[in-house]
Parts: C-alpha cells; structure tokens; sequence
C-alpha cells in the first residue's frame, strides 16, 4: 500500500476485477496498445500487489473507491534492461483533469526508485495524448525519443532515479 496527499495505491480486491475488465474492454484506444486476453488480465489482478516477473498491478483508490488503475509490465517486443520498468497508467473518465494521475504517478514512480531498486522508470504513451504528456512532465519526466510496439509509434517518457533524486 503506498499512501499519498489523496490517493492510496492498493491491491485490487476480488469484486472490484470484473469492473475493472469492463472498463479495459472499453478504453479508449489512444491509451492502450490492444485489449489483452481476459482471463489473463484477470489472473495478473487476481495477483495485484505482488511484483511478479516485472508485473505489479495496483488500484489507484479515492476515498475508497478506485478511480483507475497503475502498473509495471514488461513489454512483448523488446527486452528491459535490470533496474527499468515500464509504467501504464489509467484513470476512470471522471477522476481526469484534477491531479489524480500526476499524483498517482508521482506515487508509484516514488515506490518504484525506494523498494524496486529501479534505476529507471519510462512510459509510452500516443503522440496525441496531450494530458497524459502534461502529466509526465509535471512529474518531472523527460520525452526520450518514440518506439514503435503493435504496429503503432508512441512517445517514450522517462526518468532515471538520479533525475528523480534530484527534482
């Protein structure tokens, strides 16, 4: 559990999985790079909480209610270097545009540098997602260039922890 100003960052609980596959059904797709298998997106927040293999899952809870989801995952088309993870973050339509993201980013990405031993943290996001843009650089991330995975180019952001000691 990683506690902030607002937000708490938890594990998921057992009847909050179904609602969060509906919502991943139907995400908009400038924020996802393809809808993954159901049973599997299940099971890895069925594990929520616990790193395993890269993989961390964690609710991003308002007053006890989740208004999104952040995680660490290791991405199908190119192999990570020791210490990096890659970050996806989403919030729910109506937590967007009040600060949850940076904070919940800011959160996570805090976690990450202390209890990972991350040595860098980095985000794809579309070109066109300016909010999700403005958020990495209110959170001190710096744009590092595009990859492109799934037949789509996104902008790669990132922050390494001396960049993140530093701010």
């Amino acid at each position: 559990m990683i506690r902030g100003t607002r937000l708490v960052l938890r594990a998921f609980r057992p009847a909050e999985i179904d609602d969060q596959w509906r919502t991943m059904a139907n995400s908009d797709r400038i924020a996802v790079t393809g809808l993954p298998d159901e049973a599997s997106f299940k099971a890895r927040l069925r594990r929520s909480g616990h790193m395993e293999d890269g993989w961390l899952d964690l609710a991003i809870d308002l007053d006890g209610a989740v208004i999104g989801r952040i995680q660490t995952f290791v991405p199908e088309s190119r192999r990570l270097p020791p210490g990096t993870f890659d970050v996806g973050i989403g919030l729910d339509a109506t937590a967007r545009g009040k600060g949850y993201g940076r904070e919940a980013l800011a959160l996570f990405t805090g976690w990450l540098f202390e209890h990972a031993a991350a040595e860098v943290v980095e985000a794809e996001t579309d070109p066109g997602n300016a909010p999700m843009r403005a958020v990495f650089g209110h959170a001190g991330w710096s744009q590092a260039g595009t990859v492109t995975e799934h037949g789509r180019e996104w902008v790669m952001y990132r922050i390494t922890r001396q960049e993140w000691l530093a701010r």
